[in-house]
């Protein structure tokens, strides 16, 4: 009798020790039936209804928290639901998450887009700098712009930034004015190639982040020879959308695109620092993150793709029926995957992917209330702190605009199921 109290007993402590809510498959994601759900906290002030504030970091793929998890870097705009003008600022800075989540403004920026704002980040490997795209205070180009968070000191790099080396080197850019598909866009500066298709003079460069010193890697023209081999049958400029760099810094990923509708030209391709060896990674590349340096997760397959030149996709880690936002977390929770959806129905599903198990546990289920708005849409892109316990999204379920919130989820992490 003994025996069997402990083992109920064990039970019961196991059941409270989760507190959570498991799912075996996307659908129970989706239905989202009898799911417990975790707290979701707004830390960004909406403002007034005279004067609404609006507050996010906008993409997934950068450092947005400080090592110690105290400081989350922000972005807030003053409309929303409309295109982007060269005199529309947005205000840099940052927000005390234990100091009542004060705000400290930093900078401002008037470049910037709907989908990835100015890519504002700290700067990898380093506990002072802080990065965000501007254009210079000419308005004849677009640069980059560097805080010192300890002393507040300024500097001014020559090119806009996309993806930071993880040793936090080296940056790789590209044509900011050539990108023209939905929400993507930067104003104030006209593409100086608008009229070639694939310019010898445009392309990828790679930038010294203590210097400034730039290097050009590889030219569209070059790119469109390599990925069209029998010559380019387009209709439209291609450019280079997206960069990335594999974790160790030997390789990264660069999107090569185009306008053509109804179906346009997407791949990605893998390229080496100096830009001298370009080989190609896979089709339609889009949400994606470097398991390791030679194997990328892609959120639209939920999959494993090898970088050696096969396009092959790997067998999916599930069946998820959605292009997710994929983030892999940080050691000691690396056998966890943090993703999110697209508005599905109206509906945004915040989510953790347990690869062990198997199973999805669901934190969060938001109505959306810009998913009409297309290109003004605003993007869950789920962030999380360094050590992988706090997660920061942007949302609009309250219907306040674009505001950010965090979720903790150490309690899932400390947690796991099968435990």
């Amino acid at each position: 009798m003994r025996t069997w109290f402990i083992i109920i007993l064990g039970l019961a402590v196991s059941a409270v020790g989760r507190e959570y809510s498991t799912c075996s498959s996307w659908d129970e994601v989706i239905k989202g039936k009898d799911i417990r759900y975790m707290p979701v906290v707004r830390v960004s002030d909406p403002g007034t209804k005279d004067r609404p504030v609006y507050t996010g970091f906008w993409f997934f793929d950068e450092l947005q928290f400080d090592v110690s998890g105290r400081y989350a870097l922000a972005m807030k705009v003053y409309f929303r639901g409309r295109d982007v003008t060269p005199t529309d600022r947005g205000d840099i800075g940052y927000i005390d998450l234990k100091d009542g989540n004060k705000w400290t403004k930093i900078g401002e920026t008037t470049a910037w887009n709907w989908q990835q704002g100015c890519r504002l980040q700290w700067r990898p490997d380093s506990e002072e700098e802080i990065l965000w795209n501007d254009r210079s205070d000419d308005e004849s180009r677009y640069v980059c712009r560097a805080y010192h968070f300890k002393t507040g000191m300024r500097r001014t790099l020559p090119r806009p930034i996309y993806d930071v080396s993880p040793d936090g080197k080296m940056a790789l850019t590209h044509s900011f004015p050539r990108m023209k598909h939905a929400g993507t866009k930067y104003v104030g500066i006209p593409d100086p190639y608008e009229n070639q298709i694939a310019p010898a003079q445009s392309g990828i460069e790679k930038m010294d982040i203590d210097t400034g010193e730039v290097e050009f890697l590889v030219s569209l023209e070059r790119m469109a020879k390599i990925a069209f081999p029998d010559g380019y049958r387009g209709r439209t400029n291609l450019y280079i959308f997206r960069e990335g760099w594999n974790p160790s810094g030997t390789r990264f990923i660069a999107f090569l695109r185009n306008l053509d509708l109804p179906s346009c030209h997407c791949s990605g391709w893998s390229i080496s620092p100096d830009g001298r060896d370009v080989r190609y990674f896979f089709n339609q590349p889009s949400h994606h993150a470097w398991q390791d340096d030679t194997t990328m997760f892609e959120g639209r397959y939920f999959a494993h793709i090898k970088d050696d030149g096969s396009g092959r996709i790997l067998r999916p880690l599930a069946i998820v029926k959605a292009n997710i936002d994929p983030t892999l977390m940080p050691a000691p929770y690396d056998d966890w995957i943090l993703g999110d959806t697209y508005a599905l129905k109206g509906v945004q599903h915040l989510f953790l992917f347990h690869r062990p198990t198997k199973l999805f546990v669901p934190p969060a289920r938001l109505k959306s209330n810009a998913a009409d708005e297309e290109k003004y849409r605003v993007d869950i892109h789920a962030r999380c702190s360094r050590d992988g316990r706090i997660v920061c999204i942007d949302a609009t379920h309250e219907n306040l605009g674009r505001q950010m919130y965090i979720v903790d989820i150490g309690h899932i992490l400390d947690h796991p199921p099968g435990r």
